[in-house]
C-alpha cells in the first residue's frame, strides 16, 4: 500500500469515527493522515501534478469538506442543546414559582 493509498484508507476510517461520534479516535487518525499527507509532499512534490494522484487527491478533498460539514452541523446540534441545557434550571425554576404561586385547581365533581 502506498502513501496515498493509506491516506484514503485513513479517509474512510475518519468518517466512520465520525459518523459513529467517536471524535477523540477521528482526530488521532486526522493527525496521522495529516503527517502522511505532509510527509507525502516534502518527498513526492509531484504528486499534486500527476493524473491519477491529482484525481485521488480532488477526491480526498471533496470527502474532506463533506465530512467537515458534518462535523460543522454536528457543532451547531450540540451547541443549541447546551444553550437549552444551560437555561433549563432557570426555567424549571420559572415554573416551580409559578405553579407554587397558583391558585389549586379543585376538581369539579360530576354534580356540579
Amino acid at each position: 500500500m502506498n502513501v496515498l493509498d493509506r491516506i484514503m484508507a485513513l479517509t474512510a476510517v475518519i468518517e466512520a469515527r465520525v459518523a459513529e461520534a467517536d471524535w477523540a479516535g477521528a482526530t488521532d487518525l486526522d493527525l496521522e493522515r495529516r503527517g502522511l499527507l505532509h510527509e507525502l509532499f516534502a518527498t513526492q512534490p509531484e504528486v499534486a501534478r500527476d493524473g491519477t494522484s491529482r484525481a485521488i487527491l480532488e477526491q480526498l478533498r471533496a470527502r474532506t469538506d463533506s465530512t467537515t460539514a458534518a462535523l460543522e452541523d454536528t457543532r451547531r446540534t450540540v451547541s443549541a442543546a447546551s444553550r437549552q441545557l444551560q437555561a433549563a434550571p432557570g426555567v424549571v425554576r420559572a415554573y416551580e414559582r409559578n405553579a407554587n404561586g397558583a391558585p389549586r385547581r379543585v376538581p369539579e365533581t360530576a354534580a356540579e
